[in-house]
């Protein structure tokens, strides 16, 4: 496919099939008008899981698919023929045609090998590509030039798989300047090992909710079976939570070396994280559960891809006006941003570490502060107008480098900032002995839009 002019009206649809789900995303734009948006669909294919190895991803399931996509997106896809030919409509105008349509496949997707060939029997018309380390490690290093970040790290968290992939700037002695890929993984071959997990006695020492031995095995094991997309449910939550900061601790004991110093090494850090985890623990206590797991500190710009568009359309962004498929930029792209700071807080307990404020034309001058022991999240208000955040450490607490001052910008066309999230807790952070201690200790910890 020739590449296209920047001012040229365009239609694409990227569909990424992973984590028992499928997320379609039609991005449209024509910069003539400045007009630019994407319109996502998410379909739970769960449901399936004991079918997934029959014949249900066949011509007539990615028929009804695509026409149903067409009522979803209010976008004319196919050409109205028999499920023996199938074509997609050319693009013509707003709402009638694609230039093309992709579909990513993760390689750990259950029953892989079936989509694939499912797909690929479906339509010649569609462009298949596979998600494994090679497709993460180009994602992630062209990424990270093109956001300007000099240590990026992609976490990605399904139920079944933790999959961490870090790309750092190492600087040669002659001034080049090339970049580290670094992969660290954990997995579990079936739904009956994972619900076994619950009986390793680390689930106890980080649990916050006092349960009977029955009673958790029987949450547990209903969620991994079931794979809800809602989860309200405090105790299930709670153990969502430990579950994770168990698995995000295994993989750092483990790759000690891949991932040491994250956050620390240089001032523009980020972390991109997606999966199906995040989606069920929203962000703070996602946050939580990285921030202990990892052994987090420094500070490090956050982006919560849950819709996957980073995954379908990273590349397509990295490659600016070189892109062959489809021209984008940050605005429907790029997740808003958090900040996360770890800093060093000694021993001070009920204390302020830090005191700040944020300007805007838009806004009044408003001042926040954080105590300790706290995991404090600061939502910073929508604003179309610069928003500028400063503030000053206190009480002895201090970031690597010995920062004693914190000063950002938020900018919509740039970088969007949508909260600050300061971890005021004293180092090390310390879990148990018991679930009473742990329930006692999350009550002191979390601080969610209070500060």
């Amino acid at each position: 496919m020739s590449k296209l002019s920047i001012l040229q009206k365009n239609a694409y649809i990227s569909i990424v099939i992973k984590d028992n789900g499928i997320w379609a995303h039609l991005a449209y734009t024509d910069y003539n008008a400045r007009r630019e948006y994407i319109l996502s669909d998410y379909t739970n294919i769960n449901t399936l899981q004991y079918r997934l190895d029959d014949h249900i991803f066949s011509k007539e399931f990615w028929f009804e698919y695509f026409n149903n996509l067409e009522k979803i997106f209010s976008w004319n896809i196919v050409d109205e023929n028999s499920l023996v030919i199938f074509t997609f409509r050319k693009f013509k105008e707003e709402g009638d045609g694609i230039n093309g349509i992709r579909i990513l496949i993760d390689d750990n997707q259950k029953y892989f090998d079936k989509i694939f060939q499912s797909v690929r029997d479906f339509s010649n018309d569609l462009s298949l590509r596979v998600i494994n380390d090679q497709y993460m490690q180009t994602l992630i290093e062209s990424l990270a030039d093109r956001l300007g970040y000099e240590d990026l790290l992609y976490v990605d968290m399904d139920i079944y798989d933790f999959s961490l992939f870090r790309t750092t700037n190492i600087t040669q002695k002659d001034g080049t300047v090339r970049k580290l890929f670094t992969k660290s993984k954990l997995g579990w071959n079936s739904d009956f090992a994972v619900i076994d997990s619950i009986n390793d006695n680390r689930f106890g020492a980080f649990l916050a909710t006092d349960l009977s031995e029955r009673e958790l095995i029987n949450y547990w094991s209903n969620f991994i079976l079931d794979r809800p997309i809602n989860i309200r449910e405090p105790n299930l939550l709670d153990l969502v939570r430990a579950y994770t900061t168990i698995q995000n601790f295994s993989i750092l004991r483990d790759n000690k070396q891949k991932l040491q110093q994250f956050g620390n090494i240089y001032t523009k850090n980020a972390m991109i994280v997606s999966g199906y985890i995040p989606n069920i623990l929203g962000a703070y206590k996602t946050l939580l559960a990285l921030t202990d797991g990892l052994e987090l500190n420094g500070q490090i710009d956050t982006m919560f891809d849950t819709e996957l568009r980073l995954l379908s359309y990273g590349k397509s962004y990295a490659s600016g006006i070189d892109s062959t498929d489809i021209i984008l930029t940050k605005k429907d792209i790029i997740p808003p941003i958090t900040k996360l700071l770890i800093p060093n807080c000694g021993n001070a307990l009920n204390k302020v570490i830090f005191s700040g404020h944020i300007e805007s034309v838009e806004f009044p001058r408003s001042e926040f502060f954080v105590l300790t022991p706290q995991f404090s999240r600061i939502p910073l208000p929508k604003h179309q107008e610069k928003l500028i955040i400063e503030g000053s450490w206190k009480n002895g607490a201090r970031m690597h480098g010995e920062e004693t001052t914190l000063s950002f910008l938020s900018t919509p066309e740039s970088s969007y900032y949508e909260a600050i999230l300061i971890d005021a807790r004293p180092r090390p952070i310390i879990y148990g002995p018991d679930v009473y201690s742990n329930k006692l200790k999350l009550q002191q910890w979390i601080n969610d839009n209070k500060a």
